[in-house]
């Protein structure tokens, strides 16, 4: 059965980033520093087409 305290830590939120998730010494991190990922994205997206 629940009690009460069970039901209140059951309605809390909580919440986090995708920084909190990957550890700092991961390989990505290390991607990240030697790679300009903004301007890659920036080659791969074009944007909404204009009709």
């Amino acid at each position: 059965m629940l009690s009460k305290r069970d039901s209140i830590q059951r309605d809390q939120l909580e919440m986090i980033t995708l920084d909190q998730l990957v550890p700092p010494n991961h390989l990505f991190r290390k991607m990240e520093a030697a790679i300009n990922l903004k301007k890659m994205a920036h080659w791969t997206w074009r944007g909404p087409k204009m009709a």
